[in-house]
């Protein structure tokens, strides 16, 4: 279970990452193809393309980079689910909040299932 905590917090990383780099792909990577997340205010965005094009028009629009920073990765008993939560905030900027995400493990990798963010300024 601790080795499954290290690459889920290895795979944030990258994401975040991927983040600064502006690089959609490379964020998507880690998503499964059906993947739902609520944003920070609310926006509902399900599946890999939707959220792809999302990113791809927010990196076109903005300097402005987020990460996301785990607080707590949790292993399900089965190995096959994991919780991770924790803080959210705009590099540079007061926007910031909590976040939780579902992690399910497919052919031995882990990927992103929902996130769900909230924002708190």
């Amino acid at each position: 279970m601790e080795k499954d905590e290290t690459i889920i917090r290895e795979s944030r990383a990258a994401s975040n990452d991927a983040i600064a780099r502006h690089d959609a792909d490379g964020v998507a990577r880690f998503w499964m193809k059906d993947i739902l997340v609520i944003s920070g205010e609310g926006g509902q965005y399900v599946g890999r393309a939707r959220l792809l094009s999302v990113f791809k028009k927010m990196f076109s629009a903005s300097p402005s980079i987020f990460e996301r920073n785990p607080s707590e990765v949790i292993i399900g008993e089965s190995g096959i689910l994991a919780w991770e939560s924790g803080s959210w905030h705009y590099k540079g900027e007061s926007l910031r909040g909590n976040y939780s995400a579902m992690w399910r493990k497919i052919n031995g990798r882990w990927l992103i299932q929902s996130e769900l963010f909230v924002s708190l300024d």
